[in-house]
């Protein structure tokens, strides 16, 4: 008697957000983020540390969207919510943003603006 293996959930059922800045936009973030001094040190090293971040999740099976970070418009969304600018904020920010444009790609989505 063979047993069923069961299959396992697949996990690219949600995508896991990494928030994504341009040089220009890291140094803006280590300017004005209240948890400065937990980021990396420099734009290169966090983009190493960005870069192997999605590649492990990938391999192991998740799909990664990519969130492009304008700070100014992640500081403007801290000041609406009352929101420190750090590493809870920015993934709160993520997150809404990959729902938003979810909402946007939906069938029959109107416009929101």
């Amino acid at each position: 008697m063979k047993k069923s293996k069961k299959k396992p959930k697949h996990k690219k059922e949600n995508a896991i957000g990494l928030a994504w800045y341009s040089r220009q936009q890291w140094e803006i973030l280590k300017q004005v983020a209240d948890d400065a001094e937990s980021l990396a040190p420099t734009f290169a090293r966090w983009e190493t540390n960005a870069e192997n971040a999605a590649r492990m999740l990938r391999q192991s099976g998740y799909a990664v969207e990519i969130v492009d970070i304008d700070v100014t418009e992640l500081l403007q969304w801290c000041k609406s919510n009352n929101r420190p600018l750090d590493g809870e904020a920015r993934s709160d920010f993520v997150e809404e943003k990959i729902q938003d444009s979810r909402f946007a790609r939906r069938p029959g989505a109107k416009d929101r603006t």
